[in-house]
C-alpha cells in the first residue's frame, strides 16, 4: 500500500462513480425525459460542479419520490455532454472536480 500524506489526494479517491448511461436501467416510472428536466433545472450557463448538480437534483427525486441514484444522475450528465447538449470540463467521474454548463449561445 501506498502511503498519502495528509495534504496529498490519492487519485482513486476522487472518483465517484463510473457508471455509464449506456449500463442504466431506468425504472418504470421515470423517463429519460424526466430525469433530464431534473439536471437541467439545477445548470446555469456559468460552470457548476458536477458534485453540485448531482446533489441537487438527487434532492428532487427525493422530493418527488423517484428512485434515481447519485451514480445514475452523474452518468445521465456525462451522457449530455458526451452528446454535446451542455458542456463539461474535466473528468466527469470526478465529481468534485468537474463542472458543466448550459451550452453557450
Amino acid at each position: 500500500m501506498i502511503a498519502v500524506s495528509d495534504d496529498e489526494e490519492d487519485p482513486q479517491d476522487r472518483i465517484c462513480s463510473t457508471l455509464r448511461w449506456s449500463d442504466v436501467s431506468l425504472p418504470r416510472s421515470v423517463t429519460e425525459a424526466d430525469l433530464d428536466a431534473l439536471i437541467y433545472s439545477q445548470l446555469a450557463q456559468n460552470w457548476r460542479k458536477v458534485a453540485r448538480i448531482v446533489g441537487y437534483t438527487m434532492q428532487s427525486c427525493e422530493a418527488r419520490s423517484i428512485p434515481v441514484s447519485g451514480e445514475v444522475i452523474a452518468a445521465r450528465v456525462q451522457a449530455l455532454v458526451e452528446t454535446g447538449k451542455i458542456e463539461g470540463a474535466g473528468n466527469l467521474s470526478m465529481w468534485r472536480h468537474s463542472e458543466v454548463r448550459l451550452k453557450s449561445r
